[in-house]
């Protein structure tokens, strides 16, 4: 069997997720890792059992020839990696947020689209089951609201607090709930953004730097008619109790969704749950009675996509291709422009 040349660029914790993934597939071959860090790459090699180290990426690139890209780097270092990539017709999947500014995202899509370059962007939660009930079971009915939230606290690597280098908590992290609701509801129309600071003790909490937003609300009129507001914040610490995820109010019935955990729907026939739990999906109908069925985390069905996309030369198996997911960037960073400005921003 012929296997896929595949490097990673950045070997941080989300392209972590990705590594198991790909150690795991008989037709994917890792042939480099680079880093800031050489000794993460160096890790990352060893656990591996193979592949060659650099801390410059171009140097793998032309050494190691890879045939795919995976790339995990912090927000503000999109725009020139890629295309370093693209010049060399290599594929590749990139983790949210693409850039920090549409207009360099845009350039980058451009570029590979021209080039006749497969591209996906790591939007996975498309790819779980619970999403693909939660959008089958809504399609064709009556919804008026629906709100969301992203409620937490702040990660810990630095360049996530300073909003120069992640822009912010919406674009960075919450952007997945943002491209989720896209992916159910179709396009918004509009969206108008509220946000504040002032709990947030960069002191007290142990993060230097610290200049993003502690809280905001995003208002969103979609184009199919409903009203959306995502909630995000990173100011929680110990003692509170959040359910991040979504809630659909429907004409006759609730869906609860609770991120990447479980999804309730209540409707005449009761309180239907899907619960995920180690690689299995449990259902439990609303007499009671349970149902178990394989349920694979969704890195590894996305991944697994991406690349069997690229075999088959059949794009439409990923479902969030580098051109769709310009459009949750321009989303979230309109969030931005609304919290700064004060102004409704049309889309």
């Amino acid at each position: 069997m012929s296997k896929l040349r595949v490097a990673q660029i950045g070997c941080g914790g989300r392209n972590g997720a990705h590594f198991q993934k790909l150690s795991s597939f008989d037709d994917v071959d890792i042939v480099g890792f680079c880093d800031v860090i050489l000794e993460r790459a160096e890790a990352r090699a060893k656990a591996y059992g193979s592949g060659k180290c650099f801390v410059d990426y171009k140097e793998m690139l032309d050494e190691t020839k890879p045939e795919v890209v995976f790339i995990a780097v912090p927000p503000h270092v999109h725009g020139e990696i890629e295309p370093e990539i693209i010049k060399r017709g290599i594929h590749f999947l990139v983790e949210k947020p693409m850039a920090l500014e549409y207009s360099v995202a845009e350039k980058i899509c451009d570029e590979a689209e021209a080039a006749g370059i497969m591209t996906a962007v790591g939007f996975q939660d498309r790819y779980q089951s619970i999403t693909e009930i939660m959008k089958d079971y809504i399609q064709g009915k009556e919804v008026g609201l629906v709100t969301g939230s992203w409620i937490g606290g702040i990660p810990g690597v630095p360049w996530w607090r300073t909003f120069e280098t992640s822009g912010g908590q919406v674009v960075e992290q919450n952007i997945h709930l943002f491209d989720q609701l896209r992916f159910i509801f179709g396009e918004p129309e509009n969206v108008y953004c509220a946000s504040g600071k002032g709990i947030v003790d960069p002191d007290k909490y142990g993060v230097p730097g610290y200049n993003v937003d502690d809280y905001s609300s995003a208002v969103m009129k979609f184009k199919c008619g409903i009203v959306a507001n995502l909630f995000t914040a990173c100011y929680v610490v110990s003692g509170s109790h959040v359910i991040n995820g979504i809630t659909v109010w429907g004409k006759d019935f609730t869906v609860e969704y609770a991120l990447r955990s479980w999804l309730k729907i209540y409707d005449k026939d009761g309180c239907r749950t899907y619960t995920r739990s180690n690689d299995q999906l449990t259902i439990t109908e609303p007499d009671g009675t349970t149902t178990v069925k394989p349920d694979i985390e969704q890195t590894g069905i996305q991944d697994r996509a991406f690349l069997d996309a690229i075999k088959t030369k059949n794009p439409s198996l990923i479902r969030s291709t580098y051109r769709d997911a310009l459009k949750s960037l321009k989303l979230t960073l309109a969030c931005n422009e609304s919290a700064a400005t004060g102004k409704v921003i049309e889309l």
